[in-house]
């Protein structure tokens, strides 16, 4: 029989029992730490399929397994995670943060377990109409600063090896008479195609990347990637719409993208504006 034991990390296994028992002698797990057997999908106390070395008759120490593990004194004291003390030993495990909690500090949602922690932003992605997702781990501002920096600059270079072309072939015809170039109609026409390009090339880079790949070279070089709240993939339309809705995050003197600082999940302006979110891989 092979078995499985989550932490904060989430799921690990499987392991052979002797597997087991000896992350047991290594303080690697302790009697509060949640496993099943290949069988089961119910979660339990490592405690509840083990017997100690110092209180082999103690009731509260039952087996329901054909199989059991040897705790010694110190792993098997009964506390649990967090050092909070509770009147009851079931630990519930946060579908969200996978961290362990008493079953009177948790909430039930459509078979999930919310903990008070969770619960907010859990509620905020059920409002947005959001499916029940699991863990998220939201982006900061100096990692996706990071990622835009790198973007602007890959976005810098391809305008320029465009632009530079047009220049010299449009200005190639003119005198050095500032009149000239003023009145000449290719002048005009250049910084139109300038501005144009200035529009059009983000727009186009950012919805490709981000409808095809879920993350610009950027944010990829950063090991970042922008979901939905549910934690899928966009579609390019929602892309395209996120890309002009960073123009109102930068127009209000860059406050947009600071507000993902302060927000809880790490959104900016244009992640509100469009349901988005941008987490770590």
């Amino acid at each position: 029989m092979t078995w499985f034991c989550k932490d904060e990390e989430g799921e690990k296994g499987p392991f052979t029992k002797d597997e087991l028992q000896n992350l047991v002698y290594e303080k690697t797990i302790n009697a509060q730490t949640l496993i099943r057997n290949e069988n089961e999908n119910d979660w339990r106390p490592l405690k509840e399929f083990a017997h100690t070395n110092t209180k082999p008759d103690d009731p509260e120490q039952s087996v329901e397994s054909g199989e059991q593990f040897e705790l010694n004194e110190q792993t098997s004291i009964n506390k649990p995670i967090d050092n909070r003390e509770t009147e009851t030993d079931a630990l519930r495990v946060c579908s969200q943060c996978r961290r362990s909690f008493p079953e009177d500090q948790v909430v039930t949602f459509d078979d999930q377990i919310i903990c008070s922690d969770c619960k907010p932003a859990f509620v905020q992605r059920v409002k947005e109409g959001a499916g029940i997702t699991t863990l998220l781990k939201y982006a900061g501002f100096w990692v996706r600063f990071g990622a835009k920096f790198i973007d602007g600059i890959i976005l810098l270079v391809i305008q320029w090896l465009i632009l530079i072309p047009l220049f010299m072939s449009g200005f190639g015809s003119i005198t050095g008479n500032p009149a000239e170039i003023a009145s000449d109609s290719k002048s005009f026409m250049l910084i139109a195609i300038q501005q144009l390009i200035g529009i059009t090339m983000p727009a186009i880079y950012t919805t490709f990347f981000l409808g095809r790949f879920a993350a610009t070279p950027g944010k990829m070089a950063c090991g970042l990637k922008v979901v939905a709240p549910d934690g899928g993939k966009i579609s390019y339309l929602r892309a395209l719409g996120r890309n002009f809705a960073e123009w109102i995050s930068a127009i209000i003197f860059f406050i947009g993208y600071i507000m993902a600082g302060f927000d809880t999940e790490k959104r900016a302006m244009h992640d509100r504006i469009c349901s988005t979110r941008v987490v770590h891989k």
